[in-house]
């Protein structure tokens, strides 16, 4: 059985990422007083996470702008430790728009029995408007700070160390840009 966490509020809340690009892991983390905890996310589910932060903020008339980015304040905190890898992750906020929820639930393996499915671990984070407006900021400017360089024709990746073949080259040669 996993462990649930409740931090009523957050002390600190960020997303980022460990590891160099096109390797990187991606973490939620979270600290109330001396307790930390660490999930692990795919980029999509950071990606989601800002823009559907950004969006719930929008709905209260609070926009996330670069400015809003403090990466120093906002990097984890290392080393990064995390309990268990995040499956479904949700975030609302109440009628005021002043208080916002992020829950994260335990990704379980299919084949395990229905009981233990039940046993997953829940993550609930209560924040308020200024975390929420951190957590996309920076949510947002992992997802894309460690993002290898498009190919302006495909748009597909370009390995730093390998290079890239463009299928808009028809497979000739390695492109150069």
């Amino acid at each position: 059985m996993a462990e649930s966490y409740e931090f009523d509020p957050v002390d600190w809340i960020s997303a980022g990422a460990v590891g160099e690009p096109g390797a990187r892991t991606f973490y939620l983390q979270a600290r109330k007083g001396t307790d930390y905890v660490a999930l692990v996310l795919e980029k999509g589910q950071v990606a989601a996470l800002a823009q559907l932060a950004q969006q719930l903020l929008g709905s209260a008339g609070v926009t996330v702008t670069p400015d809003d980015l403090d990466e120093r304040v906002q990097r984890l905190v290392e080393p990064v430790t995390p309990v268990w890898r995040a499956g479904a992750i949700s975030i609302g906020s109440d009628e005021a728009g002043e208080r916002f929820l992020m829950q994260a639930e335990e990704l379980v393996p299919d084949d395990l029995e229905e009981e233990d499915e039940e046993a997953a671990g829940v993550a609930r984070f209560w924040m308020d408007r200024d975390d929420l407006v951190a957590l996309a900021a920076h949510a947002a400017y992992a997802v894309s700070a460690g993002a290898r360089e498009r190919c302006r024709f495909c748009s597909r990746p370009i390995d730093p160390v390998l290079g890239h073949v463009c299928p808009a080259t028809n497979g000739h040669g390695p492109l150069t840009v």
